[in-house]
C-alpha cells in the first residue's frame, strides 16, 4: 500500500484552488479535451491560439454567445479545428458556471472537495462535464 501511495501526486494546496478563477478551470479543461488523441506538445505548442480563439476561456461570456459565433473557431487555424471538441468548451463552460453558482467559483468547488475522495471528483467531473471522462 505504501508503494501505490507514494505514486500519488501530493495533497492538492487548498488556497490555491479556492483562488483559481473560473476562466482558468474553462481553459485547463479545454486543454485536456483537445489533448485527446494528440500529441501534449502539438496542444500546449498551439495555447496562446486556443486563448485567442476562445477570448480567455471566460464561462460568463459563452453563457450569451449566439449559436452563429461558435463556427469561427471551428475556422481558426491557430487551433485544433474539431468540432466535437471545440462544443465541448461552450457545454463545460456551462457546467462550470453552474457549479461556480452553486459553490461561489469552481476553485472554491474543488477546494472543498475531500482529498480522500477524487474518484467520485472524478466521476462528477465526467458526468456533469462533456468530454472530461477518464
Amino acid at each position: 500500500m505504501e508503494g501505490l501511495a507514494a505514486l500519488l501526486p501530493p495533497a492538492p494546496d487548498r488556497a490555491a484552488l479556492a483562488r483559481l478563477p473560473d476562466e482558468r478551470a474553462l481553459a485547463e479543461m479545454a486543454r485536456r479535451v483537445f489533448s485527446a488523441g494528440f500529441a501534449w506538445s502539438v496542444i500546449e505548442a498551439k495555447r496562446p491560439g486556443f486563448e485567442a480563439a476562445f477570448q480567455g476561456f471566460s464561462p460568463a461570456r459563452f453563457a450569451f454567445e449566439p449559436d452563429d459565433n461558435w463556427g469561427a473557431p471551428g475556422r481558426d487555424a491557430r487551433i485544433v479545428r474539431n468540432g466535437a471538441k471545440i462544443r465541448s468548451v461552450r457545454r463545460n463552460a456551462a457546467f462550470v458556471l453552474g457549479v461556480a453558482r452553486e459553490h461561489g467559483s469552481f476553485g472554491a468547488f474543488l477546494a472543498a472537495w475531500p482529498s480522500s475522495d477524487e474518484v467520485g471528483l472524478l466521476d462528477l467531473i465526467a458526468r456533469r462535464g462533456d468530454r472530461l471522462a477518464a
